[in-house]
């Protein structure tokens, strides 16, 4: 009868265990019948959703509203297993993301897709291996470390009491590792291919108006494939540049070996082909093209450090050759040399002068051989496209002491077959109406010629950063066809210290080969500090103006030449010229502190802050940023975002030949339906002065201070509103649609827009994420904006004789994306 009475029991138990909910693959509806409040089970299932996975039930503790007594009652409903992932799982929100990086961040995004797809052994991760990771702070990496010298980790318990890692970094980094080295046979597979008429804003800053050359009927077109095994890997790339001729383009192939394990050192990696490279606070060298505003390396602002393959739509400072990186457990050796090394694709866009000298490296968007104008007046001396070949060899060598700390010392030289010799006035800055062609003469002033007001024009006060380009001439023992050179030696460190890190780097130009001189300079100084709810960051740069080092991309506010004549396409030879400011990815010299911080006040309220304060070495100019950000959900799935900023520049200098002060404020409200739809509306408003021109207003009284006529300052308002819609695991619908009056800056889906206009613009966006099978991911976006122009011209005469009057001209565009992505 006992025997009975058991068997009884153990079949209810395993019954009702049976129909326990697995917490960690559920449904909202299946999760709200679980007895607790509606606020409770609301509060659970957001912790849930926002960490991804729960390990215990004691990690349901973190939620606010829950205590031990509901903790028993949640013992009796669910069940934790380990996360299932559906038939999308090789295209998450995250590998979306991703995979739609552009700019200075697409090569770390590769790294991190690499190593979602291909998880790397958590025991064997070295110091690089954990800091590239996304949001995984130098603590964290210390921590980690500090638990590989403990003995092995073998899952989770270990992984998270690692001595000192934070919360949120250890949820970040479960994406990327595993615990053994199962599954090391698996080939790897992703391909990529893109078209899309979305002109590119990844260099630009929120407060940018670009000018705009392109031509729209030019795509821009991406294919890219990577095959891997084990430790090999093999990619190849394709690309051209919206608006650029289908028969330029940039290829790329690499074929490297990666972390190969030898009795006393590790080869990290070695690279035969495309690679890229960048080291410390990127003082002294980072390889790409692209320019990132107020790129700290923490948080969203990572940076690839060491050498990588080159995966990027990089088309200019392009590496290709060989590159190895070796390391034990104190010192890390990497090396390049790029001699264009197997396809000779070292080539550099250049512009060439008359005398077959060039004056300076130039990044085009699009490459345009010989400019907008295809050298109708003559005043491209030579084709712009692949006119300069570099030779660029390099090392980095790094010691750490312990796992705390590393000091290193960097050094590159690049090698060019032309002499380096800017020649401003004769080659780059003139206008359409110089066409002599002679310099400065009497008759530039009546052609409204640039060469008359360059270095000699208030709008313009950073003309000197101009006059402080680099110029060479010299020899070379390494490359025969040398004539010029450019050398630049540097050095870095990194030391935590419980919740706070400092680091640092120093550069400085070699002209003579003696280190430690007064040639131009350049250094960077951080600290951050991190706990649960509190994060700060405090940097100090200063930048010489000589340091003309085309491989910084070190944190500034903005890029090299901004505020000179290089932004006033008019006063240029060619308008691809502009691209000298434009497309440029060097930081200007500035010499500021910058603060930045963010605090959880309470579970439902963040709050945070940029500071800035810097001078423009070229002028002298003050400047100020500040944007204050707060986050308040009032509800379980309520979201409100306000975002204000003011900035200035010469705000402190009446004498300041160009000040202007700006204030903007945007507020979002956010609602979270269910099945993960949302819906969002937005309001934007910023007011903007410039200097007043007094020669404009009308009032004759002495006593009459206010301006009448000739106010360039005018509010610009905008409303926009977004929905997002899921239709199942499988396929996603985002919409979205913007009413814009004067300048703003819009994210749409993943990306960054700016629109200015004078009249009002009416801007719409769809797209659809579709994912047919689980390696399979297609998307399509396509938008319209119709901008309504105003005209003060009377009348008009057409091509044919005849006349118009009052004419009205309306402006659209129409854009599309279309990408799919294979993932195997």
């Amino acid at each position: 009868m006992i025997n009975n009475k058991l068997i009884v029991a153990i079949f209810i138990s395993c019954f009702f265990c049976a129909e326990k909910i697995d917490i960690n693959n559920t449904s909202y509806n299946e999760f709200s019948s679980i007895p607790l409040s509606k606020n409770k089970i609301d509060d659970l299932w957001s912790y849930v959703i926002s960490i991804g996975e729960i390990n215990t039930i004691y990690d349901l503790l973190n939620v606010s509203s829950i205590d031990t007594k509901d903790i028993k009652t949640l013992k009796k409903y669910i069940v934790i297993n380990k996360k299932e992932y559906n038939a999308s799982s090789n295209f998450s929100y995250k590998t979306d993301q991703w995979l739609a990086s552009e700019g200075s961040s697409e090569g770390i995004a590769e790294l991190w897709l690499d190593r979602y797809y291909d998880p790397q052994n958590i025991n064997k991760m070295n110091f690089d291996d954990l800091s590239s990771l996304p949001n995984f702070s130098p603590m964290d990496v210390v921590a980690v470390l500090k638990q590989q010298q403990r003995g092995e980790i073998s899952g989770t318990f270990q992984l998270k009491n690692s001595p000192g890692i934070s919360y949120y970094g250890y949820k970040n980094l479960l994406d990327f590792i595993k615990y053994s080295d199962i599954n090391d046979n698996k080939v790897n597979v992703r391909y990529t291919s893109m078209v899309r008429t979305i002109p590119s804003s990844s260099s630009l800053d929120e407060d940018e108006i670009p000018v705009d050359f392109s031509e729209s009927s030019n795509p821009e077109t991406l294919a890219k494939l990577l095959i891997g095994y084990k430790n090999y890997n093999f990619g190849v790339l394709r690309y051209n540049q919206f608006g650029q001729s289908s028969n330029i383009y940039t290829d790329k192939a690499f074929l490297s070996l990666e972390k190969l394990n030898f009795s006393s050192f590790r080869l990290d990696k070695l690279i035969i082909g495309n690679f890229t490279a960048a080291y410390g606070q990127g003082v002294v060298f980072e390889s790409t093209d692209f320019y990132q505003p107020r790129r700290s390396g923490y948080n969203f602002s990572k940076r690839q450090t060491g050498i990588s393959t080159d995966f990027t739509r990089s088309t200019q400072f392009v590496l290709s050759g060989l590159a190895a990186q070796f390391s034990t457990n104190k010192v890390r050796l990497s090396m390049f040399l790029s001699n264009g090394f197997p396809k000779n694709n070292n080539m550099r866009d250049a512009v060439i002068n008359a005398d077959g000298s060039f004056s300076s490296l130039i990044s085009m968007n699009p490459r345009i051989g010989f400019g907008y104008s295809n050298n109708e007046l003559n005043k491209i001396n030579e084709n712009l496209i692949n006119s300069v070949e570099e030779w660029t060899y390099g090392l980095n060598l790094r010691y750490s002491p312990d796992v705390t700390s590393n000091f290193g010392i960097t050094y590159y030289e690049s090698l060019y077959d032309r002499v380096l010799n800017p020649q401003v006035i004769e080659t780059i800055i003139g206008g359409d109406g110089d066409l002599d062609g002679l310099g400065v003469d009497a008759s530039d002033y009546d052609d409204y010629s640039g060469d008359v007001y360059y270095l000699n024009y208030m709008s313009n006060s950073a003309d000197p950063e101009i006059n402080a380009m680099y110029s060479s001439s010299g020899k070379s023992s390494l490359w025969s066809d040398a004539k010029s050179f450019r050398r630049v030696i540097g050095y870095n460190f990194s030391k935590v210290i419980k919740n706070m890190v400092i680091q640092g780097e120093y550069g400085q130009m070699d002209s003579d080969g003696k280190l430690l001189d007064n040639e131009p300079k350049a250094y960077v100084l951080n600290s951050y500090m991190q706990f649960n709810t509190f994060n700060l960051l405090v940097l100090y740069r200063d930048y010489d103006i000589d340091f003309d080092n085309p491989y910084q991309r070190s944190f500034s506010e903005y890029k090299r030449y901004k505020s000179t004549i290089f932004e006033d396409p008019y006063w240029l030879e060619d308008p691809i010229y502009y691209n000298l400011y434009s497309s440029n990815a060097q930081p200007q010299a500035e010499r500021g502190i910058y603060i930045q911080s963010r605090y959880q006040f309470h579970e439902d309220l963040v709050g945070g802050i940029q500071w800035d304060s810097w001078v423009r070495k070229a002028d002298e100019a003050q400047y100020f940023r500040i944007v204050g950000k707060l986050e308040w959900r009032p509800l379980f799935n309520y979201r409100l975002y306000f975002r204000y900023k003011w900035q200035s520049r010469g705000s402190f200098d009446i004498a300041h030949p160009s000040p202007y002060y700006t204030k903007e404020a945007r507020i979002r409200f956010k609602l979270r339906l269910s099945n993960y739809n949302s819906m969002e509306i937005l309001y934007s408003w910023n007011y903007t002065t410039f200097s007043p021109r007094p020669r404009l207003t009308g009032s004759p009284d002495l006593f009459d201070q206010e301006m009448h006529i000739g106010d360039i300052g005018s509010p610009d308002g905008s409303i926009g509103f977004s929905f997002e819609h899921n239709f199942d695991e499988n396929m996603k619908l985002k919409t979205g649609f913007v009413y814009a009056e004067g300048f703003m800056w819009y994210i749409e889906d993943n990306d960054f827009r700016l629109f200015d206009t004078n009249n009002g613009l009416v801007h719409s966006w769809m797209s659809f994420n579709f994912k047919p099978n689980p390696l399979l991911a297609l998307k399509l976006k396509v938008s319209h904006s119709s901008d309504h122009y105003s005209t003060t011209i009377v009348s008009g005469q057409l091509d044919n004789g005849s006349w118009i009057e009052n004419p009205h001209v309306i402006n659209e565009n129409f854009n599309y994306r279309i990408q799919i992505d294979y993932a195997l």
